[in-house]
């Protein structure tokens, strides 16, 4: 299955890695130049495929348009007209109104994928036309298991989708900074902080899917009556922990 990319920023080349990373020949992924250096840089490190006209797109099963912004609805409505195939945008777009002024062969569809895709661990939120075809959407989501879990949801519940799968790995990063930052106060080397911080999220999380408890169940068996746990459990309830995790969610869902 052959692949087309118009955009290679940070989510465009998070794919990229992530479909190299699940064993997508190089050669099978089509990236256009568009006159950006990015583009022919992404295309050279990984010898991928560079084009120059999205006519060029024709033998892709899809290709995805990776940018964001007013852009967004002149690509995907010249890229329709010289594509027949199942076009699929990061940056929005009407879902209904493209689908409708697109060629019959041509089908759109909007995806939300976050960072991790490219070491194949990724969350991917897609919204499909209310009358698409199964084929489109078992093609579309085959892509996108390759590199990790996949939710199909209504157009009007993507964004959220994303907020919370796109948006949170930043507020781990920050808590990834800050629990360093206490242990470095209390006598941590900085590079020892780092590594062990990571693994104990990473088991954390690996527990999580294992046992498939509920994260307080998870919490309660960490916290013993009287002990260290519980107290720092009081002290980020008393410091507003929670409430600044749902304000970050709403204020990058607003």
């Amino acid at each position: 299955m052959k692949i087309g990319f118009i955009g290679t920023g940070k989510i465009g080349t998070s794919m990229i890695k992530g479909l190299l990373h699940a064993k997508v020949a190089n050669q099978n992924i089509y990236v256009f130049d568009g006159g950006f250096k990015s583009s022919k840089d992404v295309a050279k490190k990984y010898n991928l495929k560079l084009i120059n006209d999205y006519s060029d797109f024709s033998g892709c099963a899809v290709v995805i348009v990776a940018v964001g912004g007013p852009a967004v609805p002149g690509i995907l409505k010249e890229l329709g007209n010289k594509y027949q195939g199942i076009m699929l945008s990061t940056g929005g777009g009407d879902l209904e109104k493209v689908n409708q002024e697109s060629p019959a062969k041509t089908r759109f569809a909007k995806i939300v994928p976050n960072t991790p895709v490219q070491l194949d661990e990724g969350v991917t939120a897609i919204s499909f036309a209310k009358d698409e075809k199964q084929e489109t959407i078992d093609t579309v989501k085959s892509i996108f298991e390759k590199m990790g879990d996949v939710y199909v949801v209504l157009d009007r519940l993507l964004g959220i989708y994303g907020t919370v799968t796109g948006c949170a790995p930043a507020y781990v990063d920050m808590m990834i900074e800050a629990l360093s930052d206490a242990a470095v106060l209390n006598g941590v080397k900085r590079d020892e902080s780092y590594p062990m911080i990571e693994k104990m999220i990473l088991g954390t999380v690996q527990l999580a899917l294992a046992n498939k408890k509920l994260p307080e169940e998870l919490k309660d068996e960490v916290t013993t009556p009287g002990g260290t746990t519980i107290k720092g459990v009081t002290k980020l309830e008393e410091t507003g922990f929670r409430n600044a995790l749902i304000q970050s969610i709403n204020a990058s869902a607003n």
